[in-house]
């Protein structure tokens, strides 16, 4: 072990580790402080305050603090040297800090400094954390659960931080509830706390009766919030690691009655998933039959009605084309609004069309009525462009579908992805494969990745509009895309070659992180920002180089 100095400095890095680890879920700034405080620890360990007080003592204040100033330069070249050379003799966590080193050679090639420097930055955990917490001190399991009972109680924090801005504020996207860090890096910490309340509650025996609840609690409350948030991502990714943990029981038991169960739980959670999902698509796109003949031709004012039997237009199981009175519609809405009912939201989105939608939604028809019975909160969602009442007073798995199928409906009509977050990504993905084969060994290098894409987007005439024009939200597209072949196997060997070697996928903390991570990456740019890049960075390092050896793997759930 590395002696990382007296109690004191020990007690320090852990509560510094913690407070890193409470940070990722609450503030990019204070990961920011973290992580400068860990560097100070790891530059200054073994500092002696005893020996600091006796150049004062012997010398005086000025020649002290003469004394001291060497002291403070001498100890931080030693350890600099001392744990480079530790680090050095690393060889898996060399590996795994090739990450950030071979995008420090994308420099050789790129042609946008200012976005190379920002990316380095942004990544600089890649390397500043392997490199600390390898040549620092190894933490035992008791600090280990302390540290991610902190971790989840942050988690936890950041929840209900979003549930109470939910219940308290107006919006018109319900990612909007998470203001700390983006909601899909919370979902990925919320995925990983889960699991964490689960060997907590199942597997953990030191804890009292008292405390099980409460993680169980937590982890009830965890699951319900990736619903609230509308995280598809995270739920699946919560669905197939959880089916992958019970089939580690499932191959680890050997009684009977617990394979039974635990294989009819295998089977039975994917299969109910998609009988669910299969269910609200097929409920969302049917409206029931209708008989023409049979609808009322007028409304209350006397003015007829247009049944529009052409228009198949389904919003939320209603057809949007019936009880439509635009006369009506365009007297009634102007005198509610100052937006006028042909004119647009500030997105563009005509008033018209977003009014006869969320009418339908609520189940009202296109009327004079129908207008009168939208409250003022309803008025103000729609100039603000949102076109179903669902999406923000009934947030969950059933709505992200909805809004999947109307994106997907839009695309299908004008051919442009920008109102669908699943078209989006299927435009990056072709623009991404495009780059690819233009440079396909090296890359564009690492700082023209906006650049490069920005550039095949105009070459591919894509109607995606500009604000909507991002990176591949696939990692290994991006790494791809920047670093060409060669920096892709880096990437691929640099996060599997120390896991493997150090047999970190029979623990369950890292086994469990790792699969967490690796899913989200094929669907999210999920190391090209601070909240992303720390949390991978951060566990990576600490589950699988910081622990103790005879303490390397304290979650014993899979042999």
């Amino acid at each position: 072990m590395v002696n990382s100095g007296t109690n004191i400095h020990s007690g320090a890095y852990t509560i510094t580790l913690m407070l890193l680890a409470a940070s990722i879920p609450l503030s990019k700034f204070t990961m920011s402080i973290t992580e400068f405080m860990l560097l100070g620890l790891w530059l200054w360990s073994g500092f002696s305050f005893s020996v600091s007080y006796r150049f004062f003592k012997l010398g005086g204040f000025f020649t002290g603090s003469i004394h001291l100033m060497g002291y403070i330069i001498s100890l931080a070249y030693n350890n600099l040297i001392d744990k480079f050379v530790l680090f050095f003799k690393n060889k898996p966590a060399m590996v795994f800090s090739l990450i950030y080193i071979v995008h420090i050679v994308g420099l050789l090639y790129t042609s946008d400094f200012g976005y190379a420097v920002k990316d380095l930055r942004v990544k600089l955990p890649l390397i500043l954390l392997p490199v600390i917490i390898v040549t620092m001190e190894k933490i035992n399991s008791k600090k280990l659960t302390s540290l991610l009972i902190v971790y989840s109680l942050a988690v936890l924090v950041s929840t209900l931080i979003s549930a109470f801005i939910y219940l308290t504020n107006q919006y018109v996207d319900i990612r909007a509830i998470s203001p700390l860090i983006s909601p899909i890096r919370l979902s990925l910490n919320v995925s990983f706390a889960f699991f964490i309340m689960i060997y907590f509650i199942f597997h953990e025996t030191k804890f009292r009766v008292w405390q099980t609840i409460s993680f169980a609690s937590m982890a009830l409350w965890f699951l319900t919030f990736l619903f609230l948030i509308e995280s598809v991502t995270s739920i699946v990714i919560v669905i197939i690691v959880g089916v992958g943990y019970l089939l580690m029981l499932l191959f680890n038991t050997i009684h009977i009655w617990q394979r039974s169960t635990l294989m009819l739980l295998v089977i039975i959670l994917p299969l109910f998933f998609f009988w669910h999902v299969s269910n609200i698509i097929i409920d969302a796109t049917t409206a029931p039959e209708i008989e023409f003949s049979e609808l009322d031709k007028y409304t209350a004012q006397g003015n007829p009605y247009h049944h529009d039997s052409t228009y198949s237009e389904i919003e939320d199981g209603k057809y949007v084309g019936l009880y439509v009175c635009y006369k009506e519609l365009k007297s009634e809405w102007n005198k509610r609004s100052s937006i006028k009912f042909d004119g647009s939201t500030p997105e563009s989105k005509g008033i018209k069309t977003t009014l006869i939608r969320y009418l339908t939604s609520k189940d009202l028809r296109k009327d004079a009525e129908g207008v009168k019975a939208l409250n003022d909160e309803d008025i103000l969602m729609i100039e603000q462009g949102l076109a179903n009442y669902n999406y923000v007073h009934s947030p969950g798995l059933r709505t992200r579908i909805l809004k999947m199928i109307k994106g997907y409906e839009v695309f299908q009509i004008t051919g442009n992805p920008s109102g669908s977050s699943m078209m989006q990504r299927i435009e990056y993905i072709k623009a991404a494969i495009n780059i690819i084969k233009q440079d396909f060994l090296y890359g564009v290098g690492t700082g023209d990745l906006e650049v490069a894409f920005n550039e095949q987007f105009n070459d591919m005439n894509s109607a995606l509009e500009s604000r909507y024009r991002y990176h591949a939200h696939n990692q290994f597209l991006g790494i791809f895309v920047v670093l060409g072949l060669f920096g892709f196997i880096v990437f691929v060997v640099g996060i599997f070659y120390p896991a493997i070697v150090l047999s970190g996928f029979k623990d369950y903390y890292f086994g469990i992180f790792f699969l967490i991570m690796f899913i989200s990456m094929f669907s999210d740019d999920t190391l090209e920002t601070q909240a992303g890049v720390t949390l991978f960075s951060f566990f990576y390092s600490l589950l699988l180089f910081g622990r103790k050896k005879d303490d390397n793997m304290p979650a014993k759930v899979f042999r």
